[in-house]
């Protein structure tokens, strides 16, 4: 508020206008009026029996009193933990219990899942706090069971007639949030993040900003919040852009008007995950199709017009801008000025796409929640793909030697071995979870990220393998899964995979989520008959498909530097989307043991078909 004046905008949200789903134009909240929201709230909620220091519960969607409530949290000493359901009931009930929360802030529509869990964190958990309306029947459920139901906006109203001027007694080791990781296996854990990781952060990004490495964030800039704040990746980014004086807006939560929430703001930055990218190029390679011949041959005249300025260095075009590549912008609301990519790698094909079609600085961070969300990025000037770039000027990145996987730091012409990241963003460690804090974090301070890595000769880190989830075939040939699968999400027929590979056998198998519309164009190009009728389902078990899918994969993996003993033998096509909460984390990222689990009668009978080899 100092840095860009009071009634300077800087939240902003879609507000529901009637009963039939309806939402008005963004409504947005100077420093000031936000100011006095997030006071008010947490007035209200020390006057209904909190005390500074106590864990406040977050189950909600991203909105305006997601964020209410993290600073009024800040500003009243509360340790926010967010909840999400998607990772099921017995994860709920481990994180309420470890991490002490008593209250919990969320929708009418998540008072259900708590009553449901009530019974096991009773001892723990009292109070509820719900955002907007709450149906009678469920309030007196929630009551009978025996919590005790609040509403948001009534205790804002409270706390306005009550304020306190409790003055914050945080320090830079103060414990501002306990973030749960979703995790591959086992039990989530809670990652403890303080003052200092965040600010440092903060700091470290205005640096980069200043020197210009990407391009300036300021009080012009407009961005719409899509991550979801229970990871920390998407908290920094609103906390650092509330910081340099960007506008910050929610959307009205439902993905399909999500369009039409980009076309209003018009943001100038958008932070994604790559697979939100692949569908975004998936999206604009299809529509070019569909418009026809000459359309298609102009963009691709265009694109590859483009790819060889991109070379240059150049991401502008005179001619394709104008004739192609500005309507292709548009779909982001036209003023996009900087995409950022986080959370899992992206691909080089996808990466160069943004950047051609979307004419704007295009960067890939690299972080973990244990880091604070970004702790590499790469420079939006550098035109060479696979790199995520150097560390902050907060943080610090070494390399320890794997021998089992044959990287070292001494190895020439690069140093390999796997990312250690140190520094003031690196979390102290698990909350309640020493054991595992150990195995994660070494004594003096680093994080084992388990990413093998490559620092070139420009200083830039290269993520290159994974030491987790490998697993080693019958004639010791060790295989990273995670490789295969992101070398496969660059193909058009793969929507997802799932890549297996028994240790008592010598090959690989796979699920495969394929795109319909895409394998059924592959089908033709391939002059495989197939009954056009048919339904995806039905193509998915053909045998002769299943062969062709197959072969392609690997084609498509050699032509990438996939080695012989990384290509599939066998292949199952799903015809439905892998879940969330299921085989999925909430970051989409795969859950390994979940799918061999759900997978389990397949995969054998994958290798029951193939058979010795």
């Amino acid at each position: 508020m100092e840095r860009h004046g009071e009634n300077h905008k800087v939240f902003g949200y879609k507000p529901k206008i009637d009963d039939k789903g309806n939402f008005g134009p963004f409504k947005h909240f100077t420093y000031k009026e936000f100011q006095k929201r997030f006071r008010d709230f947490g007035s209200g909620l020390l006057l209904n029996g909190v005390h500074s220091g106590d864990f406040i519960g977050i189950f909600s969607k991203n909105c305006i009193e997601w964020i209410v409530t993290e600073y009024a949290g800040l500003n009243y000493d509360l340790i926010s933990v967010p909840l999400y359901d998607t990772l099921g009931e017995e994860a709920m009930v481990h994180i309420i219990n470890e991490s002490d929360v008593k209250t919990v802030v969320c929708p009418g529509d998540k008072v259900p899942a708590l009553v449901k869990i009530y019974e096991q964190v009773k001892h723990m958990l009292h109070t509820i706090v719900v955002i907007g309306e709450l149906e009678q029947d469920l309030k007196e459920k929630a009551e009978q069971a025996g919590l005790k139901v609040l509403i948001f906006s009534e205790v804002e109203e409270q706390g306005a007639k009550n304020p306190n001027d409790y003055q914050t007694k945080a320090t830079m080791d103060s414990i501002v949030t306990i973030c749960y990781t979703s995790g591959t296996t086992g039990m989530p854990k809670g990652v403890v993040l303080t003052q200092k990781n965040f600010l440092c952060q903060i700091e470290g990004l205005s640096f980069i900003i200043e020197k210009k490495v990407v391009c300036n964030i300021g009080p012009e800039d407009s961005y719409l919040s899509v991550l979801p704040l229970a990871h920390v990746l998407e908290r920094f980014i609103i906390h650092m852009l509330a910081y340099r004086g960007a506008l910050i807006c929610f959307s009205r939560g439902d993905i399909t008007k999500m369009v039409d929430d980009i076309r209003e703001l018009k943001p100038t930055i958008f932070v994604g995950v790559p697979r939100i990218f692949t569908r975004i190029r998936g999206r604009v390679i299809s529509e070019i199709k569909k418009k026809g011949t000459i359309v298609s041959k102009m963009f691709e005249m265009g694109y590859n017009a483009k790819k060889e300025n991109l070379r240059a260095g150049s991401q502008n075009h005179w001619l394709w801008d104008r004739l192609v590549f500005n309507k292709i912008r548009e779909q982001l609301g036209g003023r996009i000025k900087l995409i950022v990519s986080g959370s899992a790698p992206i691909s080089t094909e996808v990466l160069e796409f943004m950047k051609i079609c979307f004419n704007c600085q295009v960067v890939e961070g690299y972080g973990l929640t244990e880091t604070t969300g970004v702790t590499c990025l790469s420079f939006a000037s550098d035109n060479d793909s696979g790199t995520v770039g150097g560390p902050f000027p907060t943080a610090l990145v070494k390399l320890a030697d794997v021998p089992d996987m044959n990287y070292l730091t001494t190895d020439k012409p690069y140093p390999r071995g796997e990312i250690l990241l140190g520094g003031n963003p690196i979390a102290s460690g698990y909350y309640k979870q020493p054991e595992r804090t150990a195995e994660a974090f070494t004594s003096d301070g680093w994080f084992r990220t388990g990413d093998i890595g490559m620092i070139d000769d420009k200083g830039r880190v290269r993520i290159i393998d994974r030491k987790k989830n490998l697993f080693k075939l019958s004639q010791g040939e060790y295989v990273a899964p995670d490789k295969i699968e992101n070398t496969y999400s660059d193909n058009p027929i793969v929507t997802a995979s799932f890549v297996y590979g028994d240790s008592l056998k010598s090959y690989l198998v796979a699920v495969i989520v394929p795109e319909p519309p895409n394998l059924k164009k592959f089908l033709k190009e391939r002059s495989i008959s197939f009954d056009e009728d048919a339904s995806v389902e039905q193509l998915c078990t053909e045998s002769k498909i299943r062969k062709a899918v197959v072969a392609e994969l690997n084609a498509f993996g050699r032509a990438r530097g996939l080695k012989g003993f990384e290509c599939i033998k066998n292949v199952h096509l799903e015809p439905k989307q892998f879940e969330v909460g299921e085989i999925l984390t909430p970051a989409m990222k795969l859950k390994r043991h979940e799918a061999k689990v759900v997978y389990e009668n397949v995969i054998n009978e994958l290798y029951a078909e193939i058979g010795d080899v």
